[in-house]
């Protein structure tokens, strides 16, 4: 799983209604020894335009080998509380390791 660019991706990763939308508020990317960090917050409105939710989004991404890399998302409610969260690992496509 690549980094999520467009809203309609999120739409589908985050399993909001079609009538309801997506829409970025913050982003942040620093890099902090040889690991970038990546962290957006999307806010999700309803059909009537209200604040329903906020989601935290995350990209890590070392710049080192072997460039292991972290993605995830978490779902708040507006009250703060943690509703649902995904993390993805990236792992290695063979088992041949070198020693």
């Amino acid at each position: 799983m690549g980094t999520l660019q467009k809203n309609q991706d999120y739409s589908l990763l985050f399993g909001i209604a079609p009538s309801h939308s997506l829409k970025e508020s913050t982003r942040q990317r620093t890099q902090r020894d040889s690991i970038w960090f990546e962290v957006r917050w999307i806010d999700e409105h309803d059909d009537n335009k209200r604040l329903i939710a906020r989601y935290r989004t995350w990209s890590n991404q070392s710049l080192k080998p072997p460039y292991k890399k972290q993605v995830g998302w978490e779902r708040y409610s507006l009250s703060g509380e943690l509703l649902d969260r995904e993390v993805r690992y990236s792992k290695r496509e063979y088992n041949g390791y070198i020693h």
